[in-house]
């Protein structure tokens, strides 16, 4: 029994060692290297890359169907995922208009749609001046004899204007509803906008624009959804008179906006307070405008 065992014994060293050297060698002497992957087989973080490149290539090149030949394969949660993260970030770093554009464009065509390309999708490009008519001179026959209507002014009957036609002006599409100084500890001065529907509910998506003398910014509801779909916030600075407005008319809706001191509290130090404001679009039946003279 125990010769048995003993014949054996080499043959299983033998397993051991052959395993040990074959990891040593995989491992460490000669690893696997992965060339030219399959993009799904990529990890999350390199599969968002991915899909990232492919998206500004389209900005670039315009090629769609370049785009969905890279994207082929991919989960639509990855590809969902990484192209609202790129539009947000673009936004919210000011890229230009037609970079905006080309992404909103791309992203309707995967069927992927996020608050801040509301704004783009149907932003109409600058237009171009051109002239609407143009006038050839024609030359004047100076040996052709005038002619009585030429020489003799017809005297024309005299016309009594019309009295001018009162059009009503357009109310701005939301209206003040909130106005509140925000006094907290710790907090930078800042002015948040909330923008709500006549019912009450938060609207994403929408252009707001604070203005000052030197400048303006903008920024799109929505884009904070931990702090609420209609809400979008700026930095602001004290000794500024800002106004507030959105980008529908283009008309200010809040002004005298200014970072001013906290009413002071006993034993507390002085804050620099924000300001927080709410907008409600009027409904169609909201308000009477009152007629104006062209």
């Amino acid at each position: 029994m125990k010769g048995s065992s003993m014949q054996w014994l080499p043959l299983f060293v033998g397993l051991v060692l052959g395993l040990v050297l074959g990891l040593v060698y995989t491992w460490y002497i000669a690893p696997v290297e992965l060339v030219n992957t399959y993009p799904p087989l990529m990890r999350s973080g390199y599969r968002w890359d991915w899909i990232r490149m492919a998206a500004l290539s389209y900005v670039a090149d315009g090629d769609l169907e370049q785009v969905r030949g890279r994207l082929e394969g991919l989960e639509r949660e990855d590809v969902a995922g990484a192209m609202e993260a790129l539009i947000n970030e673009y936004a919210a770093a000011g890229r230009p208009t037609e970079t905006m554009r080309r992404l909103s464009a791309l992203a309707q065509a995967l069927d992927v749609y996020t608050p801040a390309m509301l704004v783009y999708l149907n932003t109409p490009a600058a237009p171009v001046n051109t002239p609407a008519f143009a006038v050839s001179p024609t030359p004047l026959d100076v040996t052709a004899p005038p002619t009585p209507s030429e020489t003799t002014p017809t005297p024309k009957p005299t016309r009594t204007p019309p009295p001018p036609t009162l059009t009503p002006t357009p109310l701005p599409p939301f209206r003040l509803t909130e106005r509140e100084q925000i006094c907290q500890p710790g907090q930078a001065p800042h002015i948040e906008v909330v923008v709500r529907d006549e019912n009450g509910e938060e609207l994403s998506g929408v252009e707001v624009w604070l203005m000052w003398p030197d400048g303006a910014d903008r920024a799109v509801t929505g884009l904070k959804p931990d702090r609420g779909a209609g809400y979008a916030d700026f930095d602001a600075d004290p000794d500024v008179d800002y106004s507030l407005g959105t980008s529908e008319l283009g008309v200010p809706l809040v002004t005298g906006l200014r970072i001013e001191p906290c009413p002071e509290e006993k034993d507390k130090e002085q804050l620099m307070g924000s300001w927080r404001i709410v907008l409600e679009r009027r409904s169609a039946a909201t308000g009477t405008p009152e007629p104006t003279a062209p």
